[in-house]
């Protein structure tokens, strides 16, 4: 992979960190057993063989970044383009400022 330990360690790292919260989302698993997968992957990526690390976080990567561009571009059904009658309602009035003179 990288000539950098470091490197490979930060790179693993931040695979091993959007895996577990993209899985831990997706299944709805509590925060709490998040570390713990966390911790089974990072002991996974220690224990293969070095080109079998280099494929899986390609394969990682590639599928990450995928559904992040996913879930950036897809129509999201829970945000409505107005505010409810209520909302409007609630909201504070404020004084209007017509300048520096005003305040």
């Amino acid at each position: 992979m990288f000539e950098n330990v470091y490197v490979d360690i930060a790179t693993i790292s931040a695979v091993v960190a959007a895996f577990v919260s993209v899985v831990g989302n997706a299944f709805m698993i509590p925060s709490r057993f998040r570390a713990v997968i966390a911790l089974f992957v990072g002991v996974y990526f220690v224990s293969i063989p070095t080109w079998l690390v280099e494929k899986s976080t390609l394969a990682l990567l590639i599928g990450l970044t995928a559904s992040g561009v996913y879930t950036q571009v897809k129509k999201r059904e829970y945000e409505s383009p107005e505010p409810s009658e209520e909302e409007a309602n609630n909201r504070p009035v404020y004084p209007a400022v017509k300048g520096p003179d005003d305040v």
